[in-house]
Order: C-alpha cells, then structure tokens, then sequence
C-alpha cells in the first residue's frame, strides 16, 4: 500500500525582509531590563538568519536569547524550527518541548502579576492588541510563525484582562502541539504525535492540518475508518489533503471489509 507523506506543519516560517511591527519599546513592560532587550534582539537576529536558511547560525542566536531569558518561548521555538530544517527530528522535539515549558511559566507569571496601577495593566493590554492588529498578514509558511505570535500575545491579553479572575495559565498555542506531533512523528514515536495532533484540535478544532496528519498516523496504526473521520474534518476546514492520501485510506478500508 503506498503511504501519502505527512504534511508537515511550518515550523520553518520565516520570510526574508523585515516587516512592519510595532517598536518594541511600545510593548516592554516597565520593568524591563536591558537583558530582556538583548535577548529580544537576539531572537530577531535568529529569525533573521532562518530566513535565509543558516540555521546552525539561527538556533546559535536562539539559544542566546534562551540564555539570556529563559522564558522567551517563541526563541525555544525557534531552535525546534532550526533542529527540524537540519532534520534533527529528536533535539526539535526536546527544544519544543522547552518551548512548552517556557510559554506555560510565562504564562502563569502573566496571570499574577502586579501592576501598579490599573492604568498601567490597560497600557500593557492596549499595546499588545495594537501590536496583534498590527501584524502584516503572510500566506503559506510564514503564515504558522506569525499565527504562534499573535496566539501568544493573545493568550496574555486574556490573562490581563481576567485579572485576578485567571485560574490557571494559558493553553500554549495550537501550532506548538502541531509542530511537537511532526517532531515526534518524524522521531518514530508515533502515540506522541498522535497525542500532540489531538491536542492541537482540541485547542483548535478549525484547523484542518492536525487533522490531516492525525488521519495519517490513524492509517499507519490500523484505523482507516477513523482516518477518513479526521481526513473529511480537515476537507470540511478548507485543507486540501496531500495527493493520493484519500485513496489510500479508502483503500485500506475496502481491504479491512474484503472477506
């Protein structure tokens, strides 16, 4: 039986040039350090260098902004996204891993931290969302990175706003558990990826790639009927499946009926 590949999910998204954004000074929390701005350069310079495909020199820049500060979840990111553009598939996973980690403190520190005033709390909340409406909009690859940006930046805007009403901390982005299934698929570790790609439905269920992907892991397992369930999800959501996977699941299930 000839097996579709597996799309992978962009986790490789980053688009050569540098585009609009608000200045960082207008989304710095007061307190700040000239470490976190270092760090913040040091993620550009690594997005900067994967945009142009030196990724050895990009997860070297990540990694000083990890070092730098710890928590910066899109730079653990980034060295998942340099580990997978080496086909590094076991240090990726391990680096989105971190990333989880990373997003998943932060966010519990977002949800109890003190402002000053209450005027300061909306400022914060003002800048991200200007920030959020401000993001250019980009197709294909890039499209993943800038969607995991603006869902982090969502995620603290709902814990300001909650305030003290926040019982826990925020989901990590839906393309985190998407990127973390393709590392692990791609490291053999099969049950891993199809928890990650349920995972990401769960926090998303408009999305069409887990879907895709998990009716590939469901078709390599022995679960054809449940494949083609995900495969027609992700058809309803508007992705178009990889040539040749439909048929081969319908394939498989005739097969399965055959006496």
């Amino acid at each position: 039986m000839r097996i579709a590949f597996l799309v992978i999910p962009a986790v490789l998204a980053f688009v050569p040039g540098a585009p609009a954004q608000v200045k960082d000074a207008d989304i710095r929390m007061p307190t700040d350090s000239p470490t976190d701005v270092q760090a913040q350069q040091r993620l550009k310079e690594g997005q900067r260098l994967m945009s142009e495909d030196a990724f050895e020199e990009a997860g070297k820049a990540f990694k000083e902004a990890i070092a730098l500060d710890p928590l910066l979840f899109m730079a653990h990111y980034g060295v998942g996204s340099a580990h997978m553009a080496k086909k590094e598939y076991a240090a990726a996973a391990a680096a989105f891993e971190g990333a989880r980690a990373a997003f998943q403190e932060r966010a519990t520190l977002n949800a109890g931290r003190q402002f000053k005033t209450q005027s300061a709390r909306e400022s914060r909340i003002r800048a991200l969302k200007d920030k959020i409406r401000n993001e250019p909009e980009f197709s294909g690859a890039a499209a993943a990175q800038r969607q995991m940006q603006r869902q982090e930046m969502e995620a603290e805007v709902r814990s300001l706003e909650a305030g003290q009403e926040v019982s826990g901390p925020a989901s990590p982005p839906p393309g985190l558990f998407l990127a973390l299934g393709s590392a692990y698929f791609r490291s053999g570790r099969l049950p891993d990826a199809e928890r990650e790609y349920r995972a990401a439905i769960a926090a998303d269920p408009r999305l069409g790639e887990p879907r895709n992907n998990l009716a590939v892991i469901l078709l390599l397992t022995g679960r054809p009927a449940d494949a083609l369930t995900e495969l027609k999800a992700a058809e309803k959501n508007g992705f178009k499946p990889p040539a040749g996977l439909k048929a081969d699941i319908e394939a498989a299930i005739a097969k399965v009926r055959t006496p």
